[in-house]
């Protein structure tokens, strides 16, 4: 008998173990997804609010207004901030890269993510872009406020996005005699931000016009700033616009105000005395998960400038 209750016993515990087991919760991947992009998704989304950016990778819909993803630009002039918007970027591009990735679908091969997936990171990706310009730009300021930027889309006006400078260095310009010194009126630090900001929203080149001031080069002109924000906001449009045409109108309005802050940006470095350049953009071959994280070609690398899809 006793043995008989030590065998039903065994039993039972051996049962509970397996039950245990089967309802044990294994990672999930998403259909559509992979665990690469999964894992880098969440570790963009943390830094992205760690920066102060609502974000909303499960909900299309929610884009509907984005305007409301940008934050207050006075809340990016943090290190901290614009090194989450750093990292942001370079999970995102991870993230882009699984999801362009094709494969098999019945008799042909297609993305693996699907049309919404891939037009949100695009967002996020350019959203990035916008708000890291910004970040450096009010980062710059050496040692007093130098750049004003704000952002109000309810502005009468019409135009969301405004930039200027304060009277100090205002004042300083007009004194300045000779245009080809105005870009001295800046620090060497704000001369770079205005260089970096200009190349990440619109992939255009600036420099100070005089050949006497110690040149200076963008320093995001490389991975993990594989491409523009204006860039980004296009793929966007294109996307979603697909997924749902209601959501075009809204991200094309967005656009035109991103298009509108680019312009304004490169009118004033023009009239700071700084050249800018568009740079030609090459129709890329359509393999995009090669340029997310392999800007190369033929083992050569290729700058950001010159794998683009025009």
């Amino acid at each position: 008998m006793i043995r008989g209750c030590s065998l039903l016993l065994i039993l039972a515990v051996m049962l509970g173990l397996l039950i245990g087991c089967s309802e044990r919760e294994e990672p999930t991947t998403f259909f559509g997804s992979s665990p690469k992009a999964d894992t880098a998704l969440k570790e963009a989304q943390r830094n992205l609010n760690l920066a102060g950016v609502k974000t909303t990778f499960d909900d299309p819909g929610a884009l509907s207004k984005p305007a409301d993803f940008i934050p207050i630009p006075s809340e990016l002039a943090r290190v901290d901030r614009q090194e989450n918007l750093n990292r942001a970027i370079e999970q995102l591009n991870i993230v882009a890269s699984e999801l362009e990735q094709e494969v098999q679908s019945g008799s042909s091969f297609e993305p693996r993510g699907s049309i919404s997936d891939r037009g949100i990171v695009h967002f996020y990706l350019g959203l990035s872009y916008i708000l890291e310009a910004i970040s450096r730009l009010l980062l710059s300021d050496d040692p007093a406020t130098t750049f004003i930027l704000e952002y109000d889309p309810n502005a009468p006006t019409g135009v969301w996005f405004t930039y200027e400078i304060s009277p100090e260095t205002k004042a300083k310009l007009d004194s300045t005699t000779n245009p080809l010194n105005y870009p001295l009126v800046f620090t060497e630090k704000e001369r770079q931000a205005i260089i970096d900001a200009i190349d990440l929203i619109s992939d255009a080149s600036a420099k100070p016009s005089s050949a006497r001031i110690q040149p200076q080069t963008s320093s995001v002109d490389g991975p993990p700033y594989i491409h523009s924000a204006i860039w980004h906001f296009i793929k966007a449009i294109e996307l979603l616009g697909e997924y749902n045409p209601e959501l075009r109108k809204s991200l094309q309005d967005f656009n035109d105000q991103i298009d509108k802050f680019e312009s304004l940006l490169l009118t004033k470095a023009k009239s700071w005395d700084f050249l800018t350049r568009k740079h030609l953009e090459v129709k890329y071959v359509y393999q995009e998960n090669i340029f997310y994280n392999y800007p190369y070609i033929n083992n050569i690398f290729c700058p950001k400038r010159y794998c683009r899809n025009g």
